[in-house]
């Protein structure tokens, strides 16, 4: 194969494979109905999927992480999705809930696997304005998945079996795995290998990687606390159906990838910690907008997605500078930051949770803007020790 072809098809591979992965996230969710019908349970027992799924990745993504740092990064992401696609297939074929559970179990430890060797082979391959392209198409199809995995697995489990969806996505990645196995190109092999536990102990010495990695847990908790509670103030505040508030998250989610999808550019031309900040602040200022708007439906949408933009544009240019920032450990440090960015969904969702009533939505929107105020302030001391 050609060497621009097997580059072309190497783009084509990792957006397809983080796409999968990241629609296989929110795809379960309008699947509950009918997984609790099929197994005979409670619709909390059957979410207990998501539960653990979201905890093996979480778990397992900093366990695996610096075994991406010892062999090679190829090998791990060929590993990593074919554990997925072993996830996919048991929960396609899973006669018990316990089986459907198992199988979203080694799909969490499929994703752990996969996605921050992703990231850290994107990092190793590409430099410059190519490493920014490649971070902002890559992190453009988990928006995508985003905007498009409920409706997606709505349409599914309303048109098919709710088998046939599990099915679909293991044939994908068993298909996308066979294009990555002909296109990831093989790495020089490294003269020093590091033991298990160096590479942590490598982040730890690093006063700059703690301190990126302290700004994605930030950050993710001012994003998630707005996020995770949006569709219960829209539904309360707006009357609307369930159907018509996953509308508020279709148009989150397509500016989000646009804005992913076309931000390498934007980062290639500015530094990208400058982008970061500049972008933390436009998040702010559409917060303001979610405060100042929130009686109007129009508004809070036409905020949303400016939100989105910058969020799309933010989290990329810091995802770009994160993964070179220990060339030598960076599948770790990718595993340390997913790591963060699920950490902070957690903590945001408990104590958000506990807040949502004692000081609302436009309470919890307040803490988001000052969680992201620290970020940007965090961002320029990161910037003044580069």
């Amino acid at each position: 194969m050609k060497r621009s072809i097997k580059k072309q098809w190497l783009i084509i591979g990792l957006f397809l494979i983080v796409f999968i992965i990241g629609a296989d996230s929110f795809i379960i969710s309008p699947l509950l109905p009918a997984l609790a019908q099929s197994y005979h349970i409670t619709i909390t027992t059957a979410a207990l999927a998501v539960t653990i799924y979201a905890a093996c990745y979480a778990i397992g993504s900093p366990l695996i992480g610096p075994l991406g740092d010892r062999y090679s990064k190829r090998r791990l992401l060929l590993v990593g999705v074919m554990i997925f696609f072993t996830g996919s297939l048991i929960c396609a074929l899973a006669p018990t809930i316990g089986w459907f559970n198992v199988g979203r179990a080694v799909a969490g430890l499929g994703a752990a696997t996969t996605l921050p060797n992703v990231w850290a082979l994107i990092g190793q391959t590409y430099q410059g304005q190519q490493l920014n392209l490649m971070m902002g198409i890559t992190m453009a199809a988990l928006s995508l998945s985003i905007a498009l995995g409920v409706p997606m697995g709505a349409i599914l489990a309303q048109l098919a079996n709710w088998r046939l969806v599990f099915v679909a996505f293991a044939g994908l990645t068993l298909l996308v795995g066979l294009v990555l196995a002909l296109v990831v190109p093989w790495a020089a092999p490294t003269t020093k290998q590091l033991d298990y536990w160096q590479s942590y102990v490598q982040i730890g010495h690093s006063v700059k990687t703690r301190l990126a990695l302290l700004i994605t847990l930030v950050w993710m908790l001012g994003f998630y606390a707005v996020y995770t509670f949006l569709g219960t103030f829209v539904m309360s505040q707006f009357h609307l159906k369930t159907g018509q508030t996953g509308i508020v998250f279709i148009a989150y989610g397509l500016s989000n990838f646009t804005a992913s999808f076309f931000s390498g550019r934007l980062t290639s031309r500015l530094a990208k910690l400058v982008v970061v900040q500049l972008n933390g602040g436009l998040s702010i200022f559409a917060m303001i907008g979610l405060l100042i708007g929130h009686q109007s439906l129009v508004f809070i949408i036409s905020s949303l997605i400016l939100l989105a933009f910058a969020q799309g544009l933010g989290v990329t240019a810091l995802n770009a500078t994160i993964v070179n920032l220990l060339p030598a450990q960076r599948t770790t440090v990718m595993a340390s930051n997913s790591a963060m960015l699920y950490l902070g969904l957690t903590i945001s969702a408990g104590v958000g949770g506990w807040l949502y009533p004692l000081i609302g939505f436009n309470g919890i929107i307040v803490a988001a803007m000052v969680a992201l105020s620290v970020a940007i302030g965090l961002t320029r001391e990161l910037q003044r020790r580069l």
